[in-house]
């Protein structure tokens, strides 16, 4: 499952989180609320997915400038658990403008094993895809990013 949702948030929802995470990165349970903006996001993703906000499941902000090779979130690409075994819905939403920086694309394999590239798709968008084991797990990397900074909120869920 992959679905492409537009205009998830605002300039100024975006910017209230990437202000969050000025002073370190911002990792948050959940089922702990507390974010008005999140949780308007996670009711989203509930909308497309059977995406539960128990247990472990929690959203955070990050700004990795050395990206992440090919993975699955719940998974290693060999199909054995990996340590976010749990996880089997996932979220994302670029924050930063595509414009300020280089590099950064969101990168998958779909159904025909052709690598898609997202970035200024991803702007103000959100993705959800399935990211369990046992749910057809979708492949994908962030790729490295250099002069200026990308934020990104990245969730991933229960099933």
């Amino acid at each position: 499952m992959f679905k492409h949702i537009p205009d998830v948030i605002s300039d100024e929802e975006a910017v209230s989180l990437i202000n969050e995470t000025r002073n370190g990165e911002v990792f948050r349970l959940l089922r702990h609320g507390g974010n008005d903006i999140v949780e308007r996001l996670v009711s989203i993703v509930k909308e497309h997915a059977p995406a539960k906000t128990t247990g472990k499941a929690y959203w955070r902000v990050e700004s990795k400038g050395d990206g992440h090779d090919w993975h699955y979130d719940g998974a290693y690409e060999n199909g054995k658990p990996n340590h976010m075994a749990w996880c089997q819905y996932s979220a994302v939403v670029l924050l930063s403008d595509p414009s300020t920086f280089n590099g950064g694309e969101f990168e998958y394999r779909n159904s025909e094993d052709e690598i898609v590239s997202l970035k200024e798709e991803l702007h103000k968008n959100m993705i959800v895809y399935s990211s369990g084991i046992d749910n057809d797990p979708v492949l994908h990397r962030a790729n490295p990013h250099g002069e200026g900074r990308r934020f990104v909120l990245l969730m991933f869920f229960e099933g």
